[in-house]
């Protein structure tokens, strides 16, 4: 059984027939002693931001991987530029409208910017834990999880282990909570603010009105906040019965330990249903859930629907295409999810040219294979990461030459 977040870190619905595909982009963190990708975002021109348990990474739509703040292994808790920053299994990231990486610093309990060339400053949270609104380092909070900006800049944080959600002043670091008590532990109760009742909020989105929506990770349901008066309602799930698996409208639909959440063009809201190793969507005003791609049985397996499989899937993030991304814990890579008939290879062929890193020497790789039309379509990027750490700040590591080649092609 999965633990908690905090505890394991320190209109018309569509049809049920949906052919998503899902295909894999390698990043083989394993050469750099990372043993997993945490959680992911995209920035409004494009670049991914990829996060690992001590490090940040940019891959820009050109396909060049940069380092940009924190440590390939060392933990802790620093502010500064580049290598000379900080920090401890960071769970939840965002781009911000400026393209400054807000991070969810989650065993340090504090909340960090990362601007664009790397500095990293503390913007609420000392590293203590505890619930305390303040300004800035007089704030406390325990074990941040999701964390999500509106289109004013307002900052929304997944307080998980104090069972809230909080909201956070972009320009002093002023902390309010925004839903939920943390004195008052956990629950599943909708609610006017300090009514509310969550139990381990996990994953943040904002959609389309404005409003917030949470991953109740340890209710097994997904919760909306309107921004405005923290009123939360309950939109699909019902907290009562434990973890489970089910499609159906609101409270007749079942999650197990909900994480990464995500909403799209069309406000429909995606869900990473972490021990369930599926994608789920939640569509229309009734709260229509429906399974997008995988099945109980978890894997690394590239397919349409059902046959595709994943292994824990955490984070979600949407390109600006409109596809879906996906952190798949236990994997090691970021997946793809898309539901159009755009072939796969043109989309890759346009997003990620092949390009040399001169000044590293460093070859981005790209392989795709392709069946016919309106069939499965997968697609295999390596970026040779053992490069990527700042070079003057740290030796050049070494990698075993396995993880970084490319095999031939292959037809399908």
């Amino acid at each position: 059984m999965a633990s908690a977040p905090c505890a394991a870190q320190c209109n018309r619905p569509p049809t049920a027939g949906l052919d998503a595909r899902v295909s894999c982009l390698d990043v083989p963190g394993l050469c750099l002693n990372l043993d997993e990708i945490i959680c992911l975002a995209v920035a409004s021109d494009g670049t991914w931001v990829v996060c690992t348990v001590s490090a940040l990474y940019t891959l820009s739509p050109r396909g060049l991987t940069t380092f940009l703040a924190g440590h390939i292994t060392d933990r802790g808790f620093t502010d500064g530029k580049g290598c000379a920053a900080r920090f401890n299994s960071p769970q939840g990231i965002a781009v911000d409208g400026a393209g400054n990486v807000l991070v969810a610093d989650t065993c340090n309990h504090a909340l960090r910017k990362v601007t664009r060339d790397g500095a990293v400053s503390t913007l609420a949270g000392n590293g203590e834990a505890g619930y305390v609104e303040g300004v800035g380092d007089a704030a406390r909070f325990n074990s941040l999880h999701g964390i999500a900006v509106d289109a004013n800049g307002t900052i929304y944080i997944a307080d998980s282990c104090n069972n809230c959600v909080r909201h956070v002043v972009p320009d002093d670091g002023t902390v309010s909570t925004l839903a939920g008590d943390g004195k008052e532990g956990a629950g599943i109760v909708d609610g006017l603010g300090s009514a509310a009742r969550f139990y381990n909020p996990a994953g943040l989105a904002v959609d389309a009105d404005g409003h917030l929506i949470v991953a109740d990770f340890g209710n097994h349901c997904i919760r909306r906040v309107t921004s405005a008066k923290g009123c939360v309602t309950t939109v699909a799930g019902n907290g009562q019965d434990g973890g489970g698996f089910a499609d159906g409208e609101g409270a007749a639909a079942r999650f197990h330990f909900p994480m990464g959440i995500a909403v799209d063009g069309n406000n429909n809201i995606l869900v990473a249903d972490h021990l369930n190793n599926r994608i789920r969507m939640i569509a229309g005003t009734a709260g229509h859930v429906m399974t997008v791609a995988g099945s109980a049985q978890p894997g690394k397996v590239d397919g349409v629907g059902a046959s595709a499989r994943f292994e824990n899937p955490r984070s979600l993030a949407l390109d600006a295409r409109g596809h879906l991304l996906v952190a798949d814990k236990n994997v090691g890579c970021v997946r793809v999810v898309e539901a159009s008939l755009e072939p796969l290879d043109q989309m890759l062929a346009a997003r990620l040219q092949l390009e040399e890193q001169a000044h590293h020497n460093t070859p981005l790789f790209l392989q795709v294979r392709t069946r016919s039309p309106r069939s499965l379509m997968l697609a295999l990027v390596k970026w040779d990461l053992c490069l990527v750490p700042c070079m003057l700040c740290a030796p050049r590591p070494t990698c075993a030459s396995s993880l970084c080649t490319i095999h031939s092609s292959h037809a399908l």
